[in-house]
């Protein structure tokens, strides 16, 4: 039986009027699913639990994949595993996926890394706003991407809300503008700064509110219960690692998660893909 959503549209409705086959964002919701299937081979060989997360948990429950209107994953690792994935994947480099992370890429100043696509680019629009051009702009590498956050357990939400706030200043206001300033912003926090704050969140903290790590501008708390272990969920008809209770992890962040928002709500990221091939 087909399903109708609350919208009066169908999963087949929503696909010819936002992602059918060849168009432009379906080729990049296929390639970026090929990167996703690469990093999750790559955490299989080296024993790193990874897991899709935000809005791709949503799509394979909702929509058996990506959301039809959506152009990004996002996957989530220990902040204990971050670390030794970023080197993995910099010193095993693949022919077209690279990792960006500030120590590849001096123009990206953010507190996760992302897998980029060589052979793809995403071009600002007139609709984003000057600082997000300019940091979009700065960087070596605007591929395709895959956002690899960490996240972790100990964390202290308003110290969380002041790290992303000091973030966003060296990743909006000084990015693009003033790099040496901006280079110098990043180790200060990067270095210094989070560390002291995962330090006071270990000391005062929850060890079961797990949230993105200091920097990212993210603030779910999720108990670590939702959290894991990883459970198998499929994803545009691929098993891939997700939360341990996937409803859940929803219902914290969406709400009413099963139902369409209106099309007006509909969060469309407003960038161009250009293919390289």
């Amino acid at each position: 039986m087909m399903k109708v959503f609350n919208t009066g549209e169908t999963q087949e409705t929503l696909r010819q009027e936002y992602n059918p086959d060849g168009s432009v964002l379906r080729r990049g919701q296929l390639r970026m699913l090929d990167m996703l299937i690469y990093l999750q081979d790559v955490c299989k060989s080296i024993g790193i639990p990874c897991r899709i997360d935000g809005g791709n948990v949503l799509g394979a429950l909702r929509h058996g994949g990506f959301i039809p209107w959506d152009d990004d994953i996002d996957v989530v690792v220990s902040y204990s595993d971050y670390n030794r994935l970023c080197r993995y994947l910099i010193e095993h480099p693949h022919p077209q996926y690279v990792l960006q992370n500030n120590e590849t890429d001096p123009g990206h100043y953010k507190e996760w890394a992302c897998l980029r696509d060589l052979k793809s680019e995403h071009l600002s629009s007139d609709a984003q706003s000057e600082r997000e051009s300019r940091s979009h702009n700065i960087q070596k590498y605007r591929g395709l991407h895959i956002d690899i956050f960490p996240y972790e357990g100990y964390m202290i939400p308003w110290l969380q809300h002041f790290a992303a706030k000091l973030s966003c200043v060296v990743n909006f206001d000084l990015a693009g503008r003033y790099p040496r300033l901006a280079q110098a912003g990043y180790n200060v926090l990067h270095y210094a700064v989070f560390p002291l704050f995962r330090v006071i969140g270990h000391i005062f903290g929850n060890p079961d509110l797990y949230m993105h790590s200091y920097g990212a501008w993210f603030y779910e708390r999720n108990p670590k219960r939702i959290m894991i272990p990883h459970k198998d969920i499929i994803f545009e008809g691929h098993t891939f690692e997700g939360p341990a209770d996937p409803e859940e992890l929803c219902r914290i962040a969406y709400g009413n998660y099963m139902e369409l928002p209106p099309h007006d709500k509909r969060d469309r990221h407003k960038v161009e893909i250009v293919f390289h091939d």
